[in-house]
Formats: structure tokens, sequence, C-alpha cells
């Protein structure tokens, strides 16, 4: 920035000014990204999708900002470009004042939910997003006919350093202190202030007709460039496009393995910012042969582990703060990769500036759109991460060949004459492409079957994929145990129900739900009793918990995921042959359909068992869910919750919720029975009946020395832990 206030000419107030807008727009735009995705969030069942969606929204819409600005400044009337922009800004700014989308917009459950997402962003921030989206590329045109013309690449670095500090500021110093529609008051001020920024530039302050070039006349933004070719401009789409893909997939990989929360995304997509900072502030930040080196490191920790077949007995394993810093990693050097060699292709010439930036955004919008409008409806897994791996790795052959002076040197030894070096080359990139698109594919097939245990034959019969995650069935066979054949249900890589195929133990709850876990204790206490249970199930997974249901029991079923019920209702049989009088499927968001239930609609128990691969849905755990949870429980009823999770420790965070509303609570911890199926898993059975809470001790799970010998008993607690809300939920106090 101290760059841009060095010069003769132009006053330093307007490059100042410059700056400012710029950093300005950029920090409105995505300042708005976490907010108002976070505020839809609930309305989707928590899935990781919506920010996916989202991000499709927000980089379609910067690239129609960049092909506005591009058309803008090809018109020959300086006057008629500020008139019209102007006019952009003062609609823009018209429609600021309320950008919080209203509850009639809320889904029924029946809508297709990312066309749904798309329609509210469109409607509710859709113009003002725009507006701020051509500010980029418009300014730094503007820009290149003040005296300051050559540091035009800065203003980009220092848009992105707006856009970083705006997604820091979020999470730590708005969204602690500050409830959304408070946040969302201060983004419309903010607005304001940037329109009133606008207008002065807009109408050409402290600019010339023509661009201003140096003594030299050899500056970067005046140089004539000829070598702007179609390759070029396929370079330009291709490397934000790769650098987008792996920013979309590390997201996804990180929500459904942890948890769809907020501060995730914003660390991943500020580490794709900050590639964006570094590269295009200066050269010294980017070299390319220690970025493919340390790349590729990266890349063997982070995929190595699943490349090793258990019969090797292998032990290589990390936590969640190593799968988080290992993909962090991971998607900081790609994307300095991508971004490094974009800024190295950059144009010289002005006349160039904006299609570079339409070419650009529009590979970033390809990324988008391939996730979430074709990955998402044509594969049945989350394919595009390896075939992000897949580009990635060709990248760095490319790069490997262009930069290394003694693989060129080897290149000319093998070819008869130097002029054969460059056939030669393309000739080995294609070899190289096909060598490792094959083992690409041997890969995976290794892993399918050789990582399967010796004594165990597993059979895909189902596999599916839609906005809200993966789903799959598969058959477990035994051949040495025939009795322990099963089918099973998972979401994401989570088993979350089986059901035995023998007949003498078809209909035994196993994994989370057998007799002994927080579940059946809840069960069998109330099966004490004759009087009929009203049961409410949030999450139906494979309907395990059916098989509770007695006669004279009612069970209402609420599930978000579409495909859940297909395959609930074709590949097993636990709904069809429960003993249930009445059992009622509701499709949508559990929360917004316990919203909408008549208030004389009363359960005696509510089981909390919603999970989206490995993630927590968190706005099911919020202080006004439970407050929705209490209006529809009688009198000594029992809210279970399944807070199983391998990366979060849950149990703080329902305790507080449970204390908020005053009830009483047992915790039960399982351990693994492998004999029975039954997995490790967690309940926290909250209620208020006495003779419950008198009979039933909470169990926690024991720490053993060596010799087995008990040591302690576990304490899952975690005093001062902040109550969660729809305006504050943070999970690093919980992480393990």
């Amino acid at each position: 920035m101290m760059e841009l206030m060095h010069t003769s000419r132009t006053p330093l107030f307007v490059l100042i000014l410059f700056a400012l807008t710029i950093f300005c727009s950029a920090f409105l735009l995505f300042q708005i990204q976490p907010m108002i995705s976070k505020y839809i969030l609930p309305w989707f069942g928590g899935s990781p999708a919506v920010w996916t969606t989202a991000m499709l929204f927000f980089q379609c819409l910067l690239f129609a900002g960049y092909v506005y600005a591009h058309v803008l400044t090809r018109l020959s009337s300086r006057r008629l470009q500020s008139i019209i922009h102007i006019a952009l800004i003062f609609s823009g700014a018209l429609l600021a004042a309320n950008i919080l989308p209203q509850a009639q917009w809320k889904p029924s459950g029946e809508e297709m939910p990312a066309l749904q997402v798309l329609i509210i962003l469109a409607v509710s921030i859709g113009t003002p997003y725009f507006c701020l989206a051509t500010t980029g590329p418009l300014l730094q045109h503007w820009f290149s006919h003040t005296s300051a013309a050559k540091s035009v690449y800065r203003l980009y670095a220092i848009s992105n350093i707006g856009s970083f500090a705006a997604l820091i500021s979020f999470p730590y110093l708005f969204e602690p202190f500050f409830n959304l529609d408070q946040i969302s008051r201060w983004w419309s001020l903010g607005f304001y202030v940037f329109f009133l920024m606008c207008i002065p530039l807009a109408m050409g302050l402290g600019q010339s007709a023509t661009p201003i070039t140096n003594k030299n006349n050899r500056t970067e933004n005046s140089e004539v460039q000829s070598d702007i070719t179609v390759f070029t401009r396929l370079g330009w789409v291709f490397l934000p496009a790769l650098a987008s893909l792996i920013f979309i997939a590390t997201t996804d990989q990180v929500s459904h393995n942890i948890a769809p929360e907020p501060s995730l995304w914003i660390t991943t997509l500020g580490i794709y910012l900050l590639t964006f900072i570094l590269t295009f502030d200066h050269p010294r930040w980017y070299r390319p042969v220690p970025t493919v080196f340390f790349l590729l490191i990266v890349l063997c920790v982070t995929t190595g582990r699943d490349a090793i077949p258990n019969w090797l007995n292998f032990e290589w394993d990390y936590g969640v703060s190593e799968l988080r810093i290992m993909h962090y990693l991971l998607l900081f050097f790609v994307c300095l990769l991508c971004h490094g060699e974009l800024y190295r292709r950059r144009p010289r010439d002005i006349r160039y500036l904006t299609e570079f930036y339409i070419c650009m955004s529009l590979g970033g919008a390809c990324g988008g759109i391939f996730v979430t409008l074709f990955a998402t409806y044509l594969f049945n897994d989350y394919y595009e991460w390896p075939m992000a791996i897949l580009g990635t790795v060709m990248l760095c052959f490319s790069v490997l060949l262009r930069d290394l002076t003694w693989l060129q040197l080897a290149l000319r030894q093998w070819c008869s004459s130097s002029k054969l070096v460059g056939s030669v080359t393309n000739k080995l990139g294609v070899v190289l492409f096909f060598m490792v698109s094959l083992s690409f594919i041997v890969f995976n097939s290794f892993r399918e079957n050789s990582n399967a245990p010796l004594d165990q034959v597993v059979l895909n019969l189902d596999q599916s994929r839609n906005f809200y995650g993966t789903i799959t069935v598969q058959d477990l066979k035994y051949p040495e145990q025939p009795e322990l054949d099963h089918r099973v249900f998972l979401s994401g890589q989570i088993k979350h129900g089986i059901q035995f195929q023998s007949q003498n133990l078809r209909y035994q709850p196993a994994t989370y739900y057998g007799p002994e876990s927080g579940v059946g204790d809840t069960f069998s206490y109330l099966h004490r009793s004759d009087k009929p249970l009203h049961v409410g199930l949030i999450g139906l997974g494979a309907g395990t918990l059916a098989n509770y249901a007695r006669e004279q029991d009612r069970f209402d079923y609420f599930e978000i995921n579409p495909d859940a019920v297909r395959v609930a209702q074709t590949w097993f049989d636990n709904l069809a042959a429960s003993k249930a009088k009445e059992m009622h499927i509701t499709l949508g968001d559990a929360r917004i359909q316990f919203e909408r239930l008549h208030e004389s609609v009363k359960y005696d128990v509510i089981v909390l068992d919603a999970f989206t691969g490995g993630s927590v849905p968190i706005h099911l755990l919020t202080q006004e869910a439970f407050a929705i949870y209490k209006k529809h429980l009688k009198h000594n009823g029992f809210i279970v919750i399944n807070i199983t999770n391998a990366y979060l420790n849950l149990f703080p965070v329902v305790k507080a919720q449970t204390a908020a509303l005053g009830l009483g609570y047992r915790y039960k911890f399982q351990d693994l029975d492998e004999a029975r199926l039954v997995k490790r898993n967690q309940y926290f059975i909250a209620t208020e009946d006495k003779l419950y809470l008198k009979e039933f001790k909470s169990v926690h799970r024991t720490i053993v020395s060596d010799s087995g010998q008990k040591i302690v008993e576990e304490d899952r607690d975690r005093p001062n832990i902040r109550l969660w809300t729809d305006q504050y939920s943070s999970i690093y106090q919980i992480l393990w």
C-alpha cells in the first residue's frame, strides 16, 4: 500500500481513497458470506452442502460482476461509465437495508434444496453483492489512469487483505459479541459508506483520460503484450478452477468428518484467500520448485494412510487436530501453486486486465458449478476430492518439467536432436497423464478389495449422493461365522445402523442402539408400564429404533434426507416389521417440522439421532432447539441424545442445555462389543423423572492401565462452556 502512495502526480488522498474503497468492498463481500450462510444453515438441516451451494452463488455472481466491469470499461464515454455505475450502486444501497431473508423463505421439505438456497440468496443479497463484485476489476481499471498505475496488481492484493480481514473478524470480533441481526445492520451501514466512497472515484477523481506510463514507457501496464493466446486464456481459467475445486473439496472433507461449523468454512476460505494475497503482492512469495516439493510431501502424508492395506499391520493414525492441519496444509500449498502460476501468467498489457479477471472468476465459478450442479447429482461419492488431487499431481509434473534444469538436460540427452525436446515433452506429459490416471484407478480398486478384513466379504448393494451427503448399503458376509452376516447402512463412512441376516438376530438392535445403550435403557425403563408411548425420533437411519416399538406405541420419524427414507424402506425391513400401532415419517428438517407441530402434540420420548456422516447438525443442539423439544415433551418425558462422535466431546454442550431447561440428566457410556456388533457409544438422557434418575446412575468410561487395573473414570465435562445458541456456537472448546 505504501507503493501506492508514492507519486508526484495524483494526490495522496485519492490513492488512499482507491485503497480504502477496494478494501471496504472486499471486506463487505466476504463478511456477508459466512453471515448469510450461517443464518440459513438451520433451514436445510445443517448440511455442509449449504456452504458449497452458497459458494457457487458467490462465485457466479463474482463472475457476473467481472463481466459487467469488462463491458463497462469498453464504453468510450467516461461520463456514461460513471452514470451507469453510480445508478447500480445506488440501487444496491436501496436493497441493502435488510439483507437477512424473511421466515416465509424457510423450506417446507419438498423443494430442491440447492435451488432453494440459490433463490434465497438471490432475493436477499443478490443486488448488493453484485455491486461489490464489480468493484475489484473496475477500480483497478480506473486506477490504471493514475500516476501509480504500475501498482495495479497491488490493489488486488489489498482487496484480498480486506477479504481475509472480514473472514477473521466474523468469528472472533463480531459473532461472539453481536447477534446476526445486529451484524447485518452494521453491514448495511458499511455498504452505505462504500457507496459514498465510490461516487468520486466513479466520476473520475484523480484519473486521466488514458493509462499513465512511466518515463521509460515500459511499465507493466503499458507494455504491449503479444503472447496472449488461447492457451494462455485457458490457463487463466484452469488454474483458478483447480484451486476452487480443491478448496470446495477440502471444505467438504473437513465438514463431513467433523461438523458443518461456519468457523471451519471460514478457515478454508481464509487459506484460499491468503494464497491470493501472497502471490499477487510480490513474486518473492512464490517459488515453484520448493512449493511443489512441500506440496508432494504433504500430499503423501495426507493420503498415505488410506493407501496402506490392513494386512501390513502398519499403525498410522491421527486425531482431529492432525486431520484438520494436514487438510489445511494441503489446501494451502495447492492454492499457492495454482495462484502463483496464475500470477506468472498475468497480462502486462492493461488492455487485458478485465479479461484476465473474467477468466479467473470463470475458473473459480467452474469449481463450484462442477461440485454443486454436476458432482452432487452424477457421482455417488465425493470423487471430486481424488479428481482434484489428480489434477494437482499433473500440475506439479508440468511445473517440474518446466523449471528443473537437470530434467531438461536429461530430456535433451534422451532426444537425438534438441529440436525434438518440445515434442518429447508433450508426449511425456501425455504419458504421465495416463500413468497417473491408471494408478488412480488401480489405487481405488486396491483399497476397496484389499483393505477389507481377510475373513469378511463386502457386497455393495446401493450407493447414492445428494445435497445431504452420501448413503451406502452393504452386505457383510462372514464365511467362518455366518451368524454375524448383516446388512449395514452407512452415512458417509460412518455406520449408522445394521440388520442381522439370520432370523434369530434379525431384529436385535446393534451398533449404537443395543439394549444396554442409553436409548436401550430408556425404553427398557418405560416398557415396565403398559402405557402407550408417543415417540419422536429425529433421524431415521435404517430404522433400527423401530424394533423398540410395542403394539400400543406410536413412532414419529423426522428425516431430512429422502435417500435415507428410500433405503430404510427398500433394503431394510425394520420399519415394515415394527410392532408399532402407528408410524409416520415426516420429510424435512426436524427442527422446522417441530416448530410447525401443533402445541397439543406431546412426546413421551424425543430421540435425537441426526448425523450427516460423522458430523453433527449444530442447529439441533442450540438453546432455541432445546426450547422447542421441551415445548413438545410430556411431563416426566425423556430427551435422549446420541452424542457419540469421534472428534467432538458433545457432553458439556448438552449438559449446559439441560441445565438451562432445569432438567436432570444421566450419561451412559457403552464400550465396544465386537461379538454382538455393538459399537462404542455415548448417550445423554435428560428428564424430570425422579424415579429414573434415582434408579439409573451415570456410567462413564473407565480408564485402565496396561495391567488391566482401573485407574479413574473419565470426566468428559468441560467447565465454562458457553451455551450454544443460533447466534453462537464454537467447536474449538470441545475437540477431542
